[in-house]
């Protein structure tokens, strides 16, 4: 049995409409079938990702904690140009804290972190020599 392929993600959001704000001014294409309460963003792989309230998940989940959360949304970017187009990006962008300077991970490919405004941590990396295939 394969492994399923992830292709949907949901971001719970304490502001739904500034986090896609942001994700707009970031040049994420936003779907028809967003509406103000869910809203929804087509990756180039595939993936959905949806911003929904954090509130709707609160009663089953408890609240959301401040601080790094256990994990991060990380993109491979097509190069190391790219990172630093990114990065140039990002100091444009109101509402994006940059965590460091462009760096070589200890593997040596370049990479950038950045927080959202939700407080959810991003990764871009350009890794040589890989790719994901176009289904994902």
């Amino acid at each position: 049995m394969a492994a399923p392929q992830l292709n949907f993600l949901t971001l719970a959001c304490a502001d739904v409409e500034r986090m896609g704000e942001f994700r707009r001014r970031l040049g994420w294409v936003e779907s028809r079938k967003s509406e103000p309460a869910h809203r929804l963003f087509q990756g180039t792989n595939g993936i959905v990702v949806a911003l929904y309230g954090a509130q709707n998940y609160e009663q089953h989940f408890g609240r959301r904690t401040e601080g790094f959360r256990g994990f991060t949304l990380g993109l491979n970017v097509a190069s190391p140009d790219e990172v630093d187009r990114i990065y140039s990006t990002l100091h444009g962008v109101e509402d994006a804290e940059l965590l460091a300077e462009p760096f070589a991970s200890p593997p040596g490919f370049p990479g950038l972190r950045f927080r959202d405004p939700g407080g959810d941590i991003g990764d871009r990396a350009w890794k040589g020599r890989t790719s994901a295939p176009p289904d994902g």
